[in-house]
């Protein structure tokens, strides 16, 4: 009985730390970015830019890197899609727009979770409201480091000929996160709610002998 106990007691505290861990992980992503820092990635975006690579918004960049406070985020992206995607001569891909912008979603879905980033919410308008645009997509950032080194990254050049390819039209606003302890909270709830399913943390009552 207390070899069992002292198992599911060790198992709690492993769950615990482990939850823990990823918690700051998904949290906190260090200190702000130094100016050092934006003026590497600047230098790479500028690179980027000049081989016909990406479509940065270089000044705007700038600004929203050295504005960072380290803290989380999100975009709020509005997008109108090309009828037909509009690739470049030569390319081996061809489809709609939206199939375009499909190709670069299932890269950016993989290069955020890699950042402890992710899309929060992805839909198109219903065919009920009038509207010029095809699909929002509200995206959660841990931080402008990492929103940088994804945007610096050779998967996400890669795949910015897909984007650019589906894109006609496009908004982003940047939100700043207020409300991250609920975050924190749902992860957790989840955490326990895996623990529970798995067995490793089980509801036991005393030993009854009649």
């Amino acid at each position: 009985m207390n070899r069992a106990l002292n198992g599911r007691v060790y198992a709690i505290l492993v769950a615990a730390l482990a939850v823990a861990v990823a918690a700051y992980w998904y949290q906190f992503a260090g200190r702000a970015l130094d100016q050092a820092e934006v003026d590497t990635y600047m230098a790479k975006f500028q690179a980027q830019t000049d081989a016909g690579i990406v479509r940065h918004d270089l000044q705007a960049l700038r600004q929203f890197l050295q504005d960072d406070d380290g803290l989380p985020f999100y975009t709020v992206n509005l997008y109108r899609f090309h009828g037909q995607a509009v690739y470049g001569d030569g390319s081996a891909h061809s489809g709609t727009g939206a199939e375009a912008y499909n190709r670069f979603s299932a890269v950016m879905v993989r290069l955020l979770a890699a950042r402890a980033s992710h899309p929060i919410f992805g839909s198109s308008w219903s065919d009920a409201f009038a509207s010029s645009w095809d699909r929002v997509v509200i995206v959660r950032y841990r931080s402008r480091r990492d929103i940088a080194d994804l945007f610096a990254s050779d998967e996400f050049a890669g795949a910015s000929e897909h984007k650019w390819a589906a894109i006609k039209q496009n908004e982003r606003m940047v939100v700043q996160a207020v409300h991250l302890p609920n975050g924190l909270l749902v992860l957790g709830l989840l955490a326990l709610i895996i623990l529970v399913v798995t067995g490793a943390v089980a509801v036991n009552y005393p030993e009854r002998r009649y």
